[in-house]
């Protein structure tokens, strides 16, 4: 309404037009002097979506990320390295963080995780028409097994000052097995792994011989 063109000339020069239509405090002071933040969230509750089959279920509820705060991003990482992938979830009030633990390791769940990391062979802050930027954003790794073909492309950014871990995940089924990497680097240079060591962790590095 402050910034409506249309009202007249006698409402502009009013103390509605020149008085705050909100007045609300981001921080708050509690009696024990602890500062809590205020947000203005519709209650809208975090969503879960996993892969199961053909289709998709909804794991809000029993994963525990259907949770009251305000969430405003998150990032998907390893922090205990167990092959299995973790969420951090960032909100702007009470609970600022909280860490969720994949625990289906521990339900017996089969399969296994090989992480690969990409390095380019730009290791100035410049750009190189030649070589591609030392983290390999952009980079595209298609990935052959014994049951299929896909391919993930290399990135950092993931919602409001987030970023998931640098490694690519690639998630293997029981008795799936890795045949072939091949990377397609933002240079459009293009590095072969073939055949791959039986490791957890595989590094590529643009220009090296693998």
């Amino acid at each position: 309404m402050l910034s409506d063109s249309s009202q007249s000339e006698e409402f502009h020069k009013s103390e509605y037009w020149k008085s705050k239509l909100l007045d609300f405090k981001a921080i708050v002071t509690l009696p024990d002097g602890r500062q809590r933040s205020n947000s203005l969230s519709g209650g809208e509750r975090n969503r879960l979506v996993m892969r199961s089959g053909d289709g998709f279920v909804d794991r809000s509820l029993v994963s525990g990320v259907d949770c009251r705060e305000d969430a405003r991003s998150f990032s998907l990482l390893d922090y205990d390295n167990d092959g299995w992938v973790d969420i951090a979830l960032a909100s702007v009030n009470d609970k600022r963080l909280r860490l969720f633990r994949n625990r289906f390791g521990d339900l017996g769940a089969k399969g296994r995780v090989v992480e690969v990391s990409l390095q380019g062979a730009n290791g100035d802050a410049r750009v190189s028409q030649g070589f591609s930027n030392r983290d390999a954003v952009g980079a595209v790794l298609t990935v052959v097994t014994s049951k299929s073909k896909r391919a993930y492309r290399k990135s950092i950014g993931e919602g409001m000052a987030a970023q998931n871990s640098g490694r690519i995940r690639i998630t293997l089924a029981d008795e799936e097995n890795l045949k072939s990497l091949s990377v397609r680097w933002p240079s459009g240079k293009v590095t072969k792994l073939e055949p791959l060591p039986d490791n957890k962790r595989i590094e590529l590095f643009e220009g090296a011989s693998q």
